[in-house]
């Protein structure tokens, strides 16, 4: 078993800063206090040549850190990359390969023009479909439009999520949009993809994350409240959502988290972050967790039961739909709110009862997906 044992934080937004100092302000707090023991480095990233014109991130960052020495490895998985290099730490450790692993995730995406954004990310798209002028926000549209004919769920259902996450994101110092919404506000702002509007829709962030991982039998010789990583899953779906039984049930999430429950012991955490680009799928995947049943995922949000409050708060941080969503950085900082909130310093944002929580990261729109079940407890 692995054990997450810090994790540094910078702050999500539009950054006048280059992509190393990015990282650097997120990796710096875990060094300065724990570099004689790290002997491995991930970086989990996405766009740095596209957007940044950049290659070979993760040797610049370790120098820029002064690790020259330590041996490096870029993660790249779509929007699923911080996930992949949460699975790819907890391996090494496990494996005995590797005693202490940093990683850092990190994206700076906000210098491109929008359109030019969208274009670079819908290219993981498989060609034929590619063809037919689809982005990732698009399909989060269709499936709105899906979830809503095939459940009955009303319009406000899922602008009701955007309403939750901005009013969690006010609360979290780190996030891109610190500003509480109300539902006539989300409801009225500008079509994005029809009938998802501006802010149900993840913003384009700078930003990154770092987090320390140890085996659990060292854990606590670097801090005496570790978070253990009880159970991880990752699985992957067809590339092609045409080649896909159902739009409103994602198998990659259901089969990740069936994994990290497994081997957690743990078939319902007390909290989960999840992976809400647009604010359909916190529900989808909510579903698609076992959380709720199919379907009624609208419902729990309406009804308040995913509040910080509620009896299952999902995305206290705010979600990728108001914390924001630097690609690479995404699923780092999903684990880093767990830890945070499992060791009880969410501050204002802190969950009633915090003993086991998920994180969820998705690559694409379901290409693949980690879910991890961390918690204070081996």
């Amino acid at each position: 078993m692995a054990a997450v044992v810090s994790a540094g934080f910078g702050k999500f937004g539009k950054r006048k800063e280059n992509i190393l100092e990015i990282a650097a302000e997120s990796a710096l707090p875990i060094t300065r206090k724990f570099r004689d023991s790290i002997d491995f480095v991930l970086v989990s990233n996405c766009y740095s040549g596209e957007f940044n014109g950049i290659s070979g991130l993760n040797n610049l960052v370790t120098t820029y850190l002064s690790m020259d020495a330590l041996p490096s490895i870029r993660i790249d998985n779509t929007s699923g990359s911080g996930g992949a290099a949460l699975f790819t730490a907890v391996s090494l450790v496990e494996s005995g390969r590797a005693k202490s692993v940093l990683v850092v995730g990190v994206e700076k995406m906000s210098e491109k023009p929008t359109k030019e954004v969208t274009r670079i990310i819908s290219s993981l798209l498989g060609e034929r479909e590619k063809a037919a002028g689809p982005s990732l926000p698009s399909l989060a549209g269709l499936l709105a439009k899906d979830y809503m004919r095939e459940f009955g769920a009303p319009r406000e259902s899922l602008a009701q999520v955007a309403v939750k996450n901005h009013r969690n994101g006010a609360l979290n110092p780190h996030a891109h949009i610190q500003k509480v919404l109300t539902l006539e506000q989300v409801m009225g702002s500008a079509v994005i993809v029809d009938p998802l509007r501006l802010f149900e829709i993840s913003p384009i962030s700078d930003g990154s994350t770092s987090i320390l991982v140890v085996p659990d039998e060292t854990a606590e010789s670097f801090t005496d409240k570790p978070v253990y990583v009880k159970g991880i899953g990752m699985s992957s779906e067809a590339a092609y959502l045409t080649d896909r039984k159902t739009f409103t049930d994602i198998p990659s999430v259901r089969r990740a988290g069936e994994i990290a429950k497994r081997q957690s012991g743990v078939d319902r955490p007390d909290f989960a972050e999840l992976h809400d680009m647009a604010t359909v799928l916190e529900i989808v995947q909510s579903e698609s967790l076992g959380f709720f049943k199919r379907g009624e995922g609208w419902r729990a949000v309406a009804d308040g039961v995913t509040e910080i409050g509620g009896e299952f708060p999902i995305n206290a941080s705010g979600g990728l739909n108001s914390k924001g969503h630097p690609i690479g950085a995404t699923g780092i900082a999903q684990a880093a709110e767990v830890f945070q909130q499992i060791r009880g310093e969410a501050g204002q944002r802190q969950v009633k009862h915090a003993e086991n929580g998920m994180m969820m990261n998705m690559a694409g729109f379901g290409n693949s997906a980690v879910a991890a079940v961390m918690g204070a407890v081996r």
